[in-house]
C-alpha cells in the first residue's frame, strides 16, 4: 500500500482545528504568541486604569473590584480571554494526541489547578515516533481514508 501524505497545514488549523498532532515546538511557539497577545491587552487596559487610581489615592481595593474595573474598562478584554482559552483547548488537544492520548484529556482545562499545570506538562512530552491513530507524522492532519 503506498504511502499517504497528510493534508498542508495552515495557521487556521494550527489555532482552530482539533485535529491532528503538533510538536512542542510549534506548541510552545504557539503559546508565546497568545502571551503576547494577552500582554499588550492587559498592558493597555492597566494603564488605562492607573490614571482613575492614582486620581483617587487608594491603595488597598478587593481582587474583585479590580477585576470588575478591568472589564469595565477594556469590555474586550473578557471576549479575547474566552478565544485564548479556545485556543490553548485545542493547542493542548492536539500536543495530547501527538503522544497518542485522546484528546479528551484536555478536558481537565476546565478544572481548577489543573488548568495552570496540564499545558506546561503537555508542553514538555515527548513526540511519539512514527504515525499513531491522529496523524502520520507531528506537525500533521489526520489522512482522510479514500473512497
Amino acid at each position: 500500500m503506498p504511502e499517504q501524505k497528510s493534508p498542508p497545514t495552515s495557521l487556521f488549523w494550527l489555532f482552530f482545528s482539533p485535529f491532528g498532532r503538533i510538536s512542542r515546538e510549534p506548541y510552545w511557539l504557539a503559546f508565546g504568541l497568545i502571551w503576547c497577545i494577552l500582554f499588550i491587552a492587559l498592558n493597555i487596559t492597566v494603564g488605562s486604569m492607573q490614571d482613575t487610581y492614582i486620581t483617587s489615592g487608594t491603595t488597598e481595593l478587593p481582587l474583585a473590584e479590580i477585576y470588575s474595573d478591568m472589564l469595565s474598562t477594556n469590555p474586550l478584554l473578557y471576549p479575547l480571554l474566552l478565544f485564548t482559552n479556545f485556543i490553548v483547548f485545542m493547542l493542548v488537544m492536539k500536543r495530547l494526541q501527538d503522544r497518542g492520548i485522546t484528546g479528551f484529556v484536555a478536558l481537565t482545562l476546565f478544572l481548577p489547578f489543573l488548568n495552570l499545570i496540564v499545558p506546561i506538562v503537555v508542553g514538555f512530552l515527548k513526540t511519539q515516533d512514527g504515525p499513531n491513530k491522529y496523524g502520520p507524522t507531528a506537525n500533521s492532519r489526520p489522512i482522510r481514508p479514500k473512497r
